[in-house]
């Protein structure tokens, strides 16, 4: 099975600062970025209150000024890049390029809560509905590119070896601001996972999250038919079963919950499938509103770059255009996994275009 390499950041003498972002899916994808465009890197991992974030936001010239508690790491030399995600650490990096004098330049991953224009580079997914454009770059899935310097180490857990091939790994989240892990969506789970166990003869191997509802882990163990096993999410759990199962499984099936799951999944080469959750009426009445072709788009864009108008999240958007290239299927259990090498190929075409992108300012 192919795996996707893209080519790493090396002996450039690129210099970045990571600005450290609260959810650890926006850490992995800052670690990535930081690993594809810069040669040294350094973590800076002081994460303000939201509170302070706002007031900040609000009063006139926190830009031009670096807090009394932070000067003793702001300090030069300044990198070239300043990596953020979200729009926690928005200010700081403000700072940071304001104190260098406009040296350092800004990449946000994700959707920044900001102006468009306050970044040089906002690399995005889907989901974020952020119009075209510059500073705007699209990516088909979130960064959260797999650790090949890890990846030889990473053995299958002893408890598999009894088990018939094909290993189909099975990544389960759980609620989210978008979806419910309900016992409807329990049900859906366990009727999608018997058809795939009857489609491939072959063992499911279960890996809960910090999110999976203990009644969905509960259920599957007891309802599904065998062979499978259910690990259920250990903190520090040695050896962890998430990474082997992306290493080692021969496909994959996805709760849609979770971007940066499904990126995992994808990256690794293996055939996708996405497992249905039920979106909450807020999702569903967000959705609807966004397919109505209302008039004012020019003005909402308008609104969107200028910061005044935040998009929804709509993780379909994501599913969708992940379908649309192929990097998911309904059912990859056939004879569809030699065009995967393919997929990763446009993936790796998409990075290439990132790092020129960022490349070409160092040429100019």
């Amino acid at each position: 099975m192919p795996e996707f390499q893209p080519e790493r950041a090396i002996a450039n003498g690129r210099t970045a600062w990571i600005l450290k972002a609260p959810g650890a899916g926006d850490n992995h994808q800052l670690a990535s970025l930081a690993g594809l465009i810069a040669e040294h890197h350094r973590w800076l991992g002081h994460i303000d209150p939201v509170t302070h974030v706002l007031r900040d936001r609000i009063l006139p010239g926190t830009v031009s000024r670096i807090p009394e508690n932070k000067r003793a790491v702001f300090t030069p030399p300044w990198p070239e890049l300043v990596l953020i995600a979200g729009g926690r650490s928005v200010v700081d990096a403000l700072r940071i390029r304001t104190a260098s004098g406009g040296y350092s330049r800004i990449v946000c991953i994700g959707r920044p809560w900001a102006p468009l224009h306050w970044f040089d580079l906002v690399v995005t997914t889907p989901q974020y509905q952020l119009p075209s454009g510059p500073p705007v770059f699209p990516v088909s899935l979130p960064l959260n590119l797999p650790d090949t310097s890890q990846a030889e180490a990473i053995a299958p857990l002893e408890a598999w070896h009894h088990l018939p091939r094909p290993w189909v790994g099975v990544l389960l989240g759980g609620d989210s601001g978008s979806y419910r892990f309900d016992q409807a969506a329990i049900d859906d789970v366990l009727t999608a996972l018997n058809r795939i166990q009857q489609q491939t003869d072959g063992s499911l191997l279960i890996v809960g999250s910090p999110r999976t509802p203990a009644l969905a882990l509960d259920q599957l163990e007891r309802k599904l038919s065998d062979p499978h096993l259910v690990h259920r999410w250990r903190p520090d759990e040695a050896p962890a079963p998430y990474p082997a199962v992306l290493k080692h499984a021969d496909r994959l099936a996805v709760t849609a919950d979770s971007a940066s799951m499904l990126a995992e999944a994808v990256y690794s080469g293996k055939p996708v499938s996405l497992l249905p959750l039920k979106p909450r009426l807020r999702s569903r009445l967000l959705r609807s509103w966004s397919d109505l072709n209302l008039p004012g788009r020019t003005l909402k864009k308008r609104l969107i770059q200028a910061g005044y108008w935040i998009p929804a999240r709509d993780l379909n958007l994501l599913h969708c255009q992940a379908h649309q290239h192929g990097l998911i299927q309904d059912q990859p259990w056939g004879k569809s996994d030699q065009r995967y090498a393919e997929r990763l190929l446009f993936l790796n075409c998409e990075i290439k275009q990132l790092q020129k992108r960022i490349t070409q300012w160092f040429e100019a």
